[in-house]
């Protein structure tokens, strides 16, 4: 068993590299390509669109081709994109359908059996690109109406996994499945539209206007859900943004926050300049956002002495037994090896002696009194508001 633990955490970490590695190329490359492409203007009596680089010593000139007779093959950036999808989808497999009880799992929202949390949770990504491939098809929409139904279509999607499944498989799944469009629009709309403009070009044929609008459309949308999707990978390792009790509009003003940024880039790349309100309509997008999903201890400690219990918890200030009864009820399933017989403890918070509880506190009271991403609902009962309070009161008395 030890033996497969420490597998699967290699495995784990490995993936994690190939994933952020191939992630990094892929996006790196399209928004430097993108602001190369914006930023082409003609000059002088060449009527190409046109623009100089300089990177590493060197200085490039890069001009849209319209002849590519000695050219026998291109340079794309695919194959990070497909990396960066099946390193994504090998940790999806291995991290939360290997354990759903821990990690996809909420019976106050969805009760479900594990083979039905997974398949759902893995049904879900080509239901999105496919939804979303009929809605540039078919809805009749373009520009930026297209780009709106894009936001709104994503913002659902969120409110449906928050909905479904625990806040820590939500928002990574709600990345997953923008990321998952954004691979099949390389796979199945860019990718080969190149290849039919490459072809045509050297064939000395007119290319299909229409086939190069369908793909810019779309490498334009990959555009706006490159920052959202980056934000809902990384979200995992904030508590605090994930297990709010309004994280699925957190997660639509976090959307709205990720196409704004993008949105003002894309301007000044075009030469339109810096557009201040779109920064500002940005950052109250993300306040909101955190605001919904911040703490409020003082509001706690108003409304604690509505029962008994609590009002005795506000006078006295419980001590370190309370606070570890507590945590030995909920947190050593996964937290205390030399207790549930675990390789290692989890996120390597180990709560197996009192001393080790009382050096977490911080990370207690992140994960399991300032939001709900403590315990996993599928692995340990739920902390009462007694018991949450308990733990604020021990914490604030520690030295």
């Amino acid at each position: 068993m030890a033996l497969i633990s420490l597998l699967t955490d290699d495995a784990t970490i490995l993936l994690r590299w190939l994933h952020v590695v191939a992630a990094m190329v892929w996006v790196g490359s399209a928004f430097a390509l993108a602001r190369l492409d914006l930023a082409m203007r003609p000059r002088g009596k060449d009527p190409r669109p046109q623009i100089l680089l300089l990177h590493a010593g060197g200085i490039f000139r890069f001009c849209r081709a319209e002849n590519v007779d000695d050219f026998e093959r291109a340079v794309h950036f695919k194959w990070e994109a497909y990396a960066t999808w099946a390193s994504g989808f090998a940790l999806l497999c291995l991290i939360f359908c290997a354990a759903p009880e821990l990690y996809l799992i909420d019976p106050a929202l969805w009760d479900a059996p594990s083979w039905a949390a997974i398949a759902v949770a893995l049904g879900l990504l080509p239901a999105a690109w496919l939804a979303y491939d009929l809605l540039c098809k078919k809805s009749g929409l373009s520009g930026d109406a297209l780009l709106g139904a894009l936001f709104v279509f994503a913002a659902a999607l969120g409110f449906l996994l928050t909905h479904l499944f625990a806040g820590r498989a939500a928002y990574p799944l709600l990345g997953a499945l923008l990321a998952t469009i954004m691979t099949a629009n390389i796979a199945h709309v860019i990718v080969p539209a190149q290849k039919r403009r490459f072809a045509a070009l050297r064939a000395g044929q007119k290319c299909d206007a229409d086939d190069v609008g369908v793909a810019a459309t779309r490498a334009l949308h990959n555009q706006y859900l490159a920052l959202p999707v980056v934000f809902f990978m990384l979200s995992s390792h904030a508590p605090l943004v994930f297990a709010g009790p309004h994280n699925g509009a957190a997660a639509a003003l976090f959307l709205a926050a990720g196409f704004l940024i993008r949105r003002s880039f894309l301007k000044r790349a075009r030469g339109l300049g810096s557009d201040w309100r779109i920064f500002r309509a940005a950052a109250v997008c993300l306040v909101l956002g955190l605001l919904l999903s911040a703490p409020f201890e003082q509001q706690r400690e108003k409304a604690a002495a509505h029962s008994a219990g609590e009002a005795i918890a506000l006078v006295l200030h419980p001590g370190d037994r309370a606070a570890r009864a507590i945590v030995e009820q909920h947190c050593v399933a996964c937290h205390a090896p030399a207790h549930s017989g675990l390789f290692r403890a989890a996120a390597g918070l180990d709560f197996s002696t009192g001393a080790q509880v009382t050096k977490h506190r911080a990370e207690i009271l992140r994960a399991a009194v300032y939001s709900r991403a403590m315990p996993p609902p599928g692995v340990a009962p739920p902390l009462d508001e007694d018991e949450r309070l308990t733990l604020l009161r021990w914490a604030q008395a520690a030295p």
